[in-house]
């Protein structure tokens, strides 16, 4: 199915739904285009990660079928302030809650429990490609300055062209934008994860940075550039990459991908 910009901005209203129901009530946006997500994982060595927009088509399938319960407010954190540890615990005790309980979001905890996961699954030799496109969409979501911070005005104006930063409209399928998006992107592979306590500093460090980049364009009224955008997957993928290797998942270069050791 061809999915070009044009097509997006129709499909899109209908899946932010999925935060809540299909009700026409006020709608929370999702991070990132397909493309970009995809981009993320397959940049920081996921062989499938053509199941990085799995997260968001579990939503819409929440949205149809009317279902309160999904992971929506895992996506974003809606921070007035700095994102710092007490936040992270606090999410931590958030997972799996809706809107009502928790309509600031809870993807600092989501992070960290999708890790936690992950890493018992790779351990115990299960299966474990969904939880990877799962823990790697949410690191992609991170860096995306809007989701986190608050969803005011300014976002919501925002929030559906910034997602479309690096989409390429010039391709016939999704998965074909993919590699005209990685062949900029440099991941730091030099980063080692020893500990959780590690994974979570580094997490702050990305999660401060959105935020900052967000005051940034409120102040300036503008959207984000093409090398902003660029430099916020860099950190998605340079971080998602090093929490599969703390895990021990597989991972893989990509040739058009510059890892810096």
């Amino acid at each position: 199915m061809k999915f070009g910009k044009k097509s997006k901005l129709l499909i899109i209203p209908a899946m932010l739904a999925s935060f809540g129901t299909l009700s026409l009530a006020p709608l929370t946006a999702e991070a990132w285009t397909d493309q970009t997500h995809m981009a993320i994982e397959r940049a920081a060595g996921l062989t499938s990660y053509q199941n990085a927009c799995a997260p968001d088509v579990s939503k819409t399938v929440s949205a149809i079928n009317k279902l309160k319960k999904n992971d929506g407010q895992g996506h974003f954190f809606d921070a007035s302030k700095p994102p710092t540890r007490k936040d992270v615990e606090e999410q931590l005790e958030m997972i799996g809650q809706g809107r009502d309980d928790s309509p600031d979001g809870w993807i600092l905890g989501a992070i960290i429990n999708a890790t936690r996961k992950s890493k018992a699954w790779t351990e115990m030799g299960r299966f474990d490609d969904y939880n990877y496109a799962i823990l790697g969409h949410y690191c992609g979501d991170l860096s995306m300055p809007l989701h986190m911070s608050v969803y005011d005005d300014f976002n919501k104006k925002h929030h559906l062209n910034i997602d479309q930063t690096l989409n390429r409209s010039d391709v016939k399928y999704d998965v074909d934008g993919v590699p005209l998006i990685t062949k900029e992107m440099t991941v730091d592979d030099s980063v080692r994860f020893n500990s959780e306590d590690e994974i979570i500093d580094y997490m702050l460090k990305i999660a401060n940075e959105s935020f900052e980049l967000a005051q940034k364009l409120r102040a300036e009224d503008r959207e984000l550039t093409h090398e902003e955008a660029i430099q916020r997957v860099n950190r998605s993928a340079t971080f998602f990459r090093a929490i599969m290797r703390y895990c021990g998942k597989n991972i893989t270069d990509d040739e058009l991908v510059k890892y810096v050791k």
